[in-house]
C-alpha cells in the first residue's frame, strides 16, 4: 500500500500526515508516534505480538516492527528524537511489549519564548550546515559564551547542540532532495560525505531512505 501524503520537519521531529501504508519488519532510532484519523493500524513485534491502533501509539526506539494498515487509513505519524526531553519522556513511559505502545502518551511541553541570542544562533546556523560548526564558533558569531548558548538548546529547544545539529542537517537535506537535488548534490549540501552517508543517517533515524520519504509526499 502506498503512503501518500505531506511532511513537516522541524528540528528534532519529523512529522508525516496523510495516508498511511504498511511496512515490512524494521526498526529506527526516531521514538515514533501513530494518530489514526480514519480506519486503523495493526502494530506487530518480532515475536509476532499484535496490538490493533485505532487512535494513538508511541514505538519506542529500537523495537522491531512492522506496520499494517486496512485500506483507506489516515492519519499522522511523527518521528521524535529520543535525546529530546519529549523523547525522553516517551521513552520513559514505554516498554518492548506492544502492549504498552498504545499507552496515554505523555503530555506536549509547553511553548516558550526563545532567548533572542538563541534566536540569532538558529538563522546563522543552517549557512553553515554543509562543513563543521563547532558550538563554540556558533556561539561567537551569535555574540554568546558557549556554556550558555549550550543551556540554551537544552533548555528552550528540549535539544543538545549536537543532536539539534543533526536534525536541521537531515531537514536541510531532505528539503533539497524534495527540491529536485539529485542525492549526492543534497548530501554534500548538508554536511554528509556523501549519497550513501545520507542514506544511512536518514535510515538509522526513521527506517526509510530519502527516496522513499520523497515518494511518500508525491
Amino acid at each position: 500500500m502506498t503512503w501518500v501524503g505531506q511532511t513537516r520537519q522541524t528540528p528534532g521531529q519529523l512529522r508525516f500526515t496523510g495516508t498511511l501504508g504498511s511496512t515490512g519488519l524494521h526498526a529506527h532510532a526516531a521514538i515514533q508516534l501513530l494518530h489514526i484519523r480514519t480506519g486503523h493500524v495493526v502494530l506487530r513485534d518480532a515475536a509476532g505480538r499484535e496490538q490493533a491502533v485505532t487512535d494513538a501509539a508511541a514505538i519506542p526506539t529500537g523495537a522491531a516492527h512492522e506496520i499494517v494498515a486496512v485500506p483507506g487509513t489516515t492519519g499522522t505519524i511523527t518521528y521524535l528524537d529520543p535525546d529530546s526531553s519529549q523523547g525522553a519522556a516517551y521513552a520513559a513511559a514505554l516498554s518492548d511489549d506492544p502492549a504498552s505502545w498504545t499507552s496515554v502518551p505523555p503530555p506536549q511541553p509547553s511553548a516558550v519564548e526563545l532567548n533572542p541570542a538563541l534566536r540569532r544562533a538558529l538563522q546563522l546556523a543552517p549557512q553553515h550546515l554543509h562543513g563543521p560548526l563547532l558550538l563554540t564558533e556558533l556561539a561567537q558569531l551569535a555574540g554568546i559564551s558557549a556554556t550558555r548558548l549550550g543551556h540554551l538548546f537544552t533548555d528552550e529547544l528540549g535539544l543538545t547542540y549536537p543532536t539539534w545539529r543533526r536534525w536541521a542537517r537531515l531537514q536541510h537535506a531532505l528539503a533539497e532532495v524534495t527540491a529536485g537535488a539529485s542525492l549526492t548534490t543534497a548530501a554534500h549540501a548538508a554536511g554528509f560525505a556523501d549519497s550513501a552517508h545520507l542514506t544511512r543517517s536518514c535510515r538509522a533515524m526513521f527506517g526509510i531512505s530519502p527516496s522513499q520519504a520523497l515518494a511518500a509526499t508525491r
